[in-house]
């Protein structure tokens, strides 16, 4: 028996069912500041957990502040514990930020694409060590589905592609540089959501495939992310008829929680829910039935959304109820809570070992850390159809780019190569613009989109390049599928907009 275990025991010993109930909660911190509301869920319900969604991260000062007063909160008013706060850097610990200050890297897809396992290893690395001196202490990533699918609308470049080894080695990488450096890392969505056309957001998606093809495919990764030590699986709101016939969505279904992730593939971590309030699970149930049926499934940790008190106490009612009549058993809540607790006691998030630290701004974007995020740009960038530099003939061109490639339109700006140019606000702008273009002028387009871009527009990016052969360039940030339907343009492909990589796509194209 592990110390880790000793010590869980021991403290579960000693806890109320309320205490319990409370540390498999993780709820949504919606602002920038300790809350009204989130003191409610700590002080009262005793939660286990915050999670910080994108209106609680603004610059890393910020985010030490509150997770400091979160972390104050739960020790002297909560639980008496340390809490799980979790957050999806999914790109590094800078890329949610809304005033940067931390490093962005490039996405999966990128990362997939320069296919360096050392650097994938340091992108964890970078990220936990930057996380952690904001107070994050447990990460939602990474993605470990396989984005075979190119009308996929929500996974995309959040995968690290279309190879289920590739995305095995990149992800592990990534899991051990994140755990290695002291922060919680998370293999997501199980069982896989690459090979979907349906955004679990919005409504239940449907995996239609047989079992032989799951083990050899979507499983895959995710038994590498567990042979590798990952500390904790995001179950997805994902119907599989092959795995469980009722069509359950996987977070809250027994056989794909408890019987394939638990006991078929050994996993012996922490099993987190995807968002309860997404429509995979809404469209049925409400949060609190999702609540007690996901502790019946097998979950560990409920990931769950509330803006008011009493939007949340239902939830947590719902999973006292149904223990004191027994429709959820006390002994499959202890199993829970013992685990939360050893990976709390691994982590350092005991009373008696954590130790929360002062803010050290030089512990964010070290130079080290940046080289890492750009050598990952430089090997990330594809050139294809032919697509070639501008060289000295810079002159000339007129630029089309979107809002949020501003580092990479000063670059062409400052190096001269644009005469001419119009901003998109937003990309619904891009046809308007596409007819408003010089005739006199080469077009160089700079276009960001994390969807599949739509058939028309495709349809018309290849009509331009054909009526202008050789004076259309297009730089894409985005999708490497989209290119694969415009076999007419000339382009750079980059799959994100990461800073790191437009500073990398403006050197390629300026030569």
């Amino acid at each position: 028996m592990t110390n880790e275990t000793v010590t869980a025991t021991s403290r579960l010993e000693r806890m109320t069912l309320e205490e319990k109930v409370g540390q498999v909660f993780t709820f949504y911190n919606t602002g920038t500041t300790y809350s009204a509301f989130t003191k409610e869920m700590i002080e009262r319900w005793k939660v286990g957990g915050i999670f910080l969604d994108m209106g609680s991260l603004e610059n890393p000062e910020q985010v030490h502040r509150l997770t400091t007063d979160l972390q104050r909160a739960s020790l002297t008013g909560g639980s008496g514990l340390p809490l799980f706060i979790s957050a999806d850097f999914v790109a590094g610990a800078g890329c949610k930020l809304r005033d940067g200050g931390a490093v962005h890297f490039p996405k999966n897809k990128a990362v997939g694409v320069a296919a360096d396992e050392a650097l994938a290893y340091e992108s964890g690395r970078v990220t936990a060590m930057e996380s952690l001196a904001m107070g994050v202490n447990f990460n939602y990533s990474p993605v470990m589905d396989i984005n075979n699918n190119p009308r996929n609308p929500v996974i995309g470049t959040h995968s690290f592609g279309e190879d289920r080894d590739l995305v095995a080695a990149m992800g592990c990488q990534v899991i051990r540089g994140t755990q290695d450096n002291g922060m919680v890392a998370t293999a997501k969505h199980f069982p896989g959501h690459g090979d979907t056309q349906v955004d679990s957001h919005f409504d239940l998606p449907v995996l239609p495939f047989d079992r032989e093809r799951l083990d050899r495919f979507e499983l895959a990764p995710f038994r590498a992310a567990i042979a590798a030590g990952v500390d904790a699986v995001m179950v997805g709101h994902i119907a599989v008829p092959a795995l469980d016939p009722t069509l359950l969505p996987a977070s809250l279904s027994y056989e794909m929680t408890t019987k394939l992730l638990r006991e078929e593939l050994g996993f012996d971590g922490l099993i987190v829910t995807d968002g309860l309030s997404m429509k995979g699970v809404t469209a049925k149930f409400t949060q609190a039935e999702a609540c007690v049926m996901a502790l019946q499934a097998g979950a560990d940790i409920l990931l769950a959304f509330a803006k008011t008190e009493a939007e949340a106490a239902p939830m947590v009612e719902a999973v006292l109820r149904a223990v004191e009549s027994g429709e959820l058993t006390e002994e499959r809540l202890d199993r829970s809570v013992r685990l939360i607790l050893e990976k709390k006691a691994k982590y350092g998030l005991l009373a008696e070992s954590f130790d929360p630290q002062p803010f050290e701004a030089n512990r964010l974007q070290r130079p080290e850390a940046l080289r890492v995020s750009d050598e990952l740009a430089r090997k990330a960038v594809r050139s294809r159809h032919g697509f070639s530099p501008l060289g000295t003939e810079r002159e000339g061109w007129h630029l089309i780019w979107d809002a949020q490639l501003d580092p990479f339109a000063r670059r062409v700006r400052e190096a001269g190569a644009a005469d001419t140019e119009r901003k998109l606000a937003s990309y619904e702008e891009l046809a308007a613009a596409l007819g408003e273009i010089p005739t006199d002028r080469p077009v160089l387009l700079a276009l960001t989109h994390n969807k599949p871009i739509p058939d028309e527009t495709l349809e018309r990016l290849n009509r331009l390049a054909a009526e202008r052969e050789g004076a259309v360039k297009l730089i894409h940030f985005g999708s490497p599928y989209d290119l694969d339907q415009l076999p007419q343009v000339p382009a750079l492909s980059l799959a994100d907009r990461a800073p790191s990589l437009q500073q990398a796509a403006a050197d390629c194209l300026l030569g």
